[in-house]
C-alpha cells in the first residue's frame, strides 16, 4: 500500500509538472512559430530574387561577350577579346538595386568588377554564383549578395509581437489555472506526509524526518528514539460513543502529546488510535523512558466526550538508535514491539525494547498462523463442566469450555490462543461453532430425558457485536432443536458497561426469545452498577479471584456476601467460580451462594463422560456418544504426543483460562449421590473419568 500511495503522490506531481511544461512549450511556439516562418520565407524569396539576378546577369554577359569575341577572332588578336569581353562584363553594373551587390571574378579568384550597394556584403547576408565563359577568354563567374537585415528585422518584430501576445495569454488565460494547480498540488503534498484529522505527520512524513535523523550522524550523547504510542480499550470509546467522539478524543489525545512535547520532536499519527513520537538527541533509553512518563501523566487527566466523561490510558514502546536499531524500518518495529509488550501486560505503562520482544512477537504470528489452521481443520473441542447447587448433590447446570488440540503442542491453554482470537476476529466464527455444536450436544441429553438441563455458554464482545448475532442465535436453536429457555449465554461486564443501541437491541431481542443471559467473573474491572438495572440479566457468576481466599480472607467474604445479597435483591441467581476445598464451599454456602462451580465437583470433561457420570438415564449417555461421533472431523491428524497430551490434560481449566491445581486432584469428585431431574447417580459413576483416548478426542472436535 505505501507503494501504491507514492506510485500516485509521483503520479499526480508528474501530471502538474507536464500540464505546465506543455502550457509553456505552448506558449513558446505562440511567440517563436511566426517569427521563425518569417524568416524562413525571407530567405526563400532573398534567394530566389539573387539566383534570378544571377541568370540573368550571366545571359547578358554571355551575349555581350561572344559579340566581342567574333570581333577579336576577325583581326585575329588575343588581347583584342580580352579586351572585348571585360568590356561587355562591365555592363553588368546595370543590374546593381539596393540592398543587393555583385562582383566579377575570374578564375584566379581575382575581382575584375563589383558594384551594386556594399552594405549589402555585410553580415547577415546571401551570396548565389554561377560561372560565365566567354569565347577566347578564360572562365569567370558572377557572384550576387543580397542583404537578409530587413527580413531579420521583420522577424524580430513579429517575434516580439507574438511574445506579447503569448505574455497576455498567460496572464489572462493560465495563470491562475496553473496557480490552482501548483496549490493543489503543495496541498496534496502536504496531505501525503500529515494526517488529515489531527494535522500530524502522517507514517510517509515520520519515515523520511527518521531518514533524515538518522542520516545527520549520530554519537553517545545525541541519539534517536521512537515512542510508539497506542490508545487502551480505543475501539469500546468508538464502538460505544461514535465515531464523531472516537475522532474527538484522537484530536485531544494529539493535542496533550503536542503540550509535552518539544517543538523539535516530531509527532506523527501512525494510523487509528496508534501514534509515534521522534525525540532527537537523547542521552540514552532511560531518558528517552522520562519523555514516556510524561505522556502516562498528561493522558491522565479525562476527556468529556458527548457529555460523558472518558479516560484514555496509553500504551507505550520506546526504541532508541544505535543502542536496538539502526535504521528506520528495525527502530519503528522494535518501538512496536515494545507497545505490545506493555499492552499485553494491561496497559497504562510503557516498555522498553528488549531483544526477546521479537521472538514473542514471532511466536504470536505463529499462533495465529496455526490458529487459522485449526479452524480450517477442526482442531477445537468442547469440554463439558457441572454447576451444582449449594448442598453440592444436584447438577442445575452446565458450562461448555472451549480447547485446542494442536498437533505440535497439544491441549493448548484458553488463556494463550482466546486473546488471539479476539484479536484476530477469528474468535467469530470460532465462536458460532462452539454454540452450534453445545446446543447440538445439549438438545442429546433434552431428548434423552434431561429436560431441566441449563446450558452455559461464553460469548465473545466481538461475536456479540456481529451484525447477524441474534440470527445466529436463532438459526443454532431452530437447527438443533434445543429450547431456547435453557440456554444461557455469558457475556463479560465491558459488553454492558457502555453499550450501543444495536447492543441494547439484541440483548432485548435474546431476553424475549428466552434466552437467559449471565455476568461471567462479576466484580472484575469495573466499578459501575448502573448497567444491572438496564438489562434483564438472570446469573451473576462471581470470579474465582474472590472465591480463592475467602475462607480466610475477610475482606474477600466480605465482597462476596455484597455480590450476593446484591443479585438476589435485583432477582438473580448468582453462581461462584472456582471452588476448589471444603472450606470454600461451606464458606459460601453459608453466605447464600445459588450454585458453585470447580473442581472439588468435577473437572471439565467429554460429552460423553459428563452423561455417563452425571446422566443417569442410559439414553443420554448413548445420544451423547452418538452426537459426539456424527461431528467428529479430520482433528484425527494430531500427533501421539497431542493425544497424550489431551488425555493428561482435558480436565485442566475451568473456564476460559482455567488449569488443574493440585487442591482439585487431591479433592478429587465429592462422594454424596448426585441428581439431575430426579435420576440419582450410582457410586460407580462417581470414580474419575478414564483417559482421554485419540478416539474419544476426535469425537470432540468440530
Amino acid at each position: 500500500m505505501k507503494a501504491l500511495r507514492g506510485s500516485h503522490r509521483v503520479v499526480r506531481r508528474s501530471a502538474v509538472s507536464s500540464a505546465h511544461r506543455m502550457v509553456l512549450a505552448g506558449l513558446v511556439l505562440i511567440a517563436v512559430t511566426p517569427a521563425l516562418l518569417v524568416a524562413g520565407l525571407g530567405w526563400v524569396l532573398q534567394m530566389q530574387r539573387a539566383d534570378v539576378t544571377v541568370q540573368a546577369g550571366v545571359w547578358v554577359a554571355q551575349q555581350q561577350a561572344t559579340d566581342a569575341a567574333g570581333l577579336a577572332l576577325a583581326v585575329t588578336s588575343a588581347t583584342a577579346a580580352t579586351a572585348a569581353t571585360s568590356t561587355s562584363l562591365a555592363s553588368l553594373a546595370t543590374f546593381a538595386a539596393p540592398g543587393q551587390a555583385h562582383e566579377i571574378v575570374d578564375a584566379a579568384g581575382g575581382r575584375i568588377d563589383a558594384g551594386g550597394d556594399p552594405q549589402a556584403r555585410a553580415w547577415p547576408s546571401i551570396s548565389v554564383s554561377q560561372a560565365l565563359r566567354a569565347v577566347g577568354a578564360p572562365a569567370a563567374a558572377l557572384r550576387v549578395t543580397r542583404s537578409l537585415r530587413p527580413t531579420l528585422g521583420l522577424a524580430v518584430a513579429v517575434l516580439l509581437a507574438c511574445s506579447v501576445l503569448a505574455l497576455a495569454l498567460w496572464l489572462v488565460v493560465f495563470r491562475a489555472p496553473m496557480g490552482l494547480l501548483r496549490r493543489a498540488e503543495g496541498r496534496m503534498r502536504d496531505y501525503t506526509r500529515h494526517d488529515a484529522l489531527t494535522g500530524l505527520h502522517n507514517r510517509d512524513g515520520l519515515r523520511q524526518q527518521l531518514q533524515r535523523a538518522l542520516a545527520g550522524g549520530q554519537s553517545a550523547f545525541r541519539a534517536v528514539a521512537v515512542l510508539v504510542v497506542d490508545l487502551d480499550r480505543f475501539r469500546i470509546v468508538n464502538d460505544s460513543l461514535g465515531q464523531p467522539a472516537g475522532d474527538l478524543l484522537l484530536r485531544g489525545v494529539a493535542d496533550r502529546i503536542r503540550a509535552v512535547t518539544r517543538p523539535t520532536d516530531v509527532v506523527a499519527r501512525l494510523g487509528g488510535d496508534q501514534f509515534a513520537i521522534m525525540v532527537e538527541g537523547v542521552a540514552g533509553a532511560q531518558a528517552a523512558a522520562g519523555v514516556a512518563r510524561n505522556l502516562l501523566r498528561a493522558l491522565e487527566p479525562s476527556y468529556l466526550l458527548a457529555g460523558r466523561e472518558t479516560i484514555a490510558t496509553l500504551s507505550i514502546g520506546v526504541a532508541v538508535a544505535s543502542e536496538h536499531a539502526n535504521t528506520v524500518d528495525a527502530l519503528l518495529k522494535g518501538a512496536d514491539a515494545a507497545m505490545r509488550s506493555a499492552k499485553d501486560e494491561g496497559g497504562g505503562r510503557f516498555r522498553i525494547y528488549e531483544a526477546t520482544m521479537d521472538a514473542d512477537t514471532q511466536q504470536r504470528l505463529d499462533l495465529e498462523l496455526r490458529l487459522r489452521r485449526a479452524l480450517q481443520l477442526g482442531q477445537f473441542f468442547l469440554l463439558y463442566q457441572p454447576i451444582m447447587d449449594t448442598t453440592g448433590e444436584r447438577m442445575v447446570a452446565v458450562e461448555a469450555l472451549l480447547r485446542w488440540a494442536d498437533p505440535e503442542r497439544g491441549t493448548v491453554s484458553p488463556t494463550e490462543f482466546i486473546p488471539v482470537l479476539e484479536q484476530t476476529g477469528l474468535i467469530s466464527a470460532v465462536g458460532r461453532w462452539a454454540l452450534d455444536e453445545a446446543c447440538r450436544c445439549g438438545a442429546g441429553w433434552v431428548a434423552a430425558g434431561a429436560v431441566d438441563l441449563l446450558l452455559s455458554v461464553n460469548v465473545s464482545p466481538r461475536q456479540f457485536g456481529e451484525v447477524d448475532f441474534i440470527a445466529t442465535v436463532r438459526r443454532v436453536l431452530a437447527d438443533s432443536g434445543f429450547p431456547a429457555a435453557q440456554l444461557q449465554l455469558e457475556v463479560t461486564e465491558g459488553l454492558l458497561l457502555d453499550p450501543s443501541p444495536a447492543s441494547l437491541a439484541k440483548i432485548d431481542a435474546l431476553v424475549c426469545a428466552g434466552v437467559r443471559l449471565a455476568i461471567d467473573d462479576f466484580g472484575m474491572g469495573y466499578s459501575s452498577l448502573a448497567y444491572l438495572k438496564r438489562f434483564n440479566l438472570h446469573t451473576l457468576k462471581i470470579d474465582r479471584m474472590f472465591v480463592r481466599d475467602i475462607a480466610s480472607a475477610a475482606q474477600d467474604a466480605a465482597i462476596v456476601r455484597a455480590i450476593i445479597d446484591l443479585g438476589h435483591g435485583l432477582g438473580m441467581k448468582v453462581t461462584a467460580e472456582g471452588v476448589e476445598t471444603e472450606a470454600q464451599f461451606c464458606e459460601l454456602r453459608r453466605l447464600g451462594c445459588d450454585a458453585l462451580q470447580g473442581f472439588l465437583f468435577a473437572q471439565p470433561q467429554r460429552a460423553d463422560a459428563l452423561a455417563a457420570r452425571w446422566l443417569r438415564c442410559p439414553a443420554a449417555v448413548a445420544t451423547a456418544t452418538a452426537t459426539t461421533a456424527a461431528t467428529a472431523t479430520t482433528a484425527a491428524t494430531a500427533t501421539a504426543t497431542a493425544t497424550a497430551t489431551v488425555a493428561a490434560s482435558s480436565g485442566a481449566g475451568a473456564g476460559a483460562g482455567a488449569g488443574a491445581s493440585a487442591g482439585a486432584s487431591a479433592h478429587g469428585a465429592r462422594a454424596a449421590p448426585l441428581t439431575l431431574g430426579g435420576g440419582l447417580l450410582s457410586p460407580s459413576a462417581q470414580q474419575p473419568a478414564a483417559p482421554v483416548t485419540a478416539r474419544q478426542r476426535d469425537s470432540l472436535t468440530a
